[in-house]
């Protein structure tokens, strides 16, 4: 396998892999498993690339703490008792 390919591509290849290797051995499992299976697969795909895309999305966004710590008209607040 590749080693330039991402860990959620990796997943799916090695999931994929398994499944080759158990058609070659069990070449009588029916097409009913073969399709579970790679439903299974496309599921897991389809929620790995949005979860990648979430993240993606959160790193491009400035959280609001950064933004509001660096702004001018904030001052510091002392806290001197509690209730």
């Amino acid at each position: 396998m590749r080693k330039d390919i991402n860990l959620p591509m990796a997943a799916v290849v090695n999931d994929i892999e398994a499944l080759i290797t158990e058609i070659d051995e069990n070449p009588q499992i029916s097409t009913w498993v073969i399709r579970l299976v790679l439903k299974s697969i496309k599921d897991k795909a389809q929620k790995m690339a949005l979860d990648n895309s979430a993240n993606i999305t959160n790193l491009n966004q400035t959280s609001h703490l950064e933004v509001l710590s660096n702004s001018a008209t904030m001052t510091p607040v002392t806290i001197t008792s509690f209730r």
